[in-house]
């Protein structure tokens, strides 16, 4: 059985049909696989596709706000 996978603000992909943010990648698949709308069902597009542009989006943003990553490392040092 596949497990969706979740999308969040570091990787905004939504359905053009529901708006969900869960996809499901079929097991073993490949470039050509295609990964649909885990809740309404819908073609998100080919895998390849989507993985370049999952992590194209994670790349261009930050994973953290430089702020928060000073308070964690204040924190931790304490």
């Amino acid at each position: 059985m596949t497990e969706p996978i979740q999308s969040d603000a570091r990787t905004p992909l939504r359905c053009r049909r529901c708006g969900g943010n869960h996809i499901t990648v079929p097991d073993h698949s490949t470039d050509d696989s295609i990964v649909t709308c885990t809740d309404c069902g819908d073609d998100i597009g080919r895998w390849g596709d989507v993985r370049v542009g999952i992590l194209d989006v994670a790349r261009k943003k930050p994973v953290a706000k430089p702020a928060a990553v000073g308070r964690a490392l204040a924190q931790k040092a304490t």
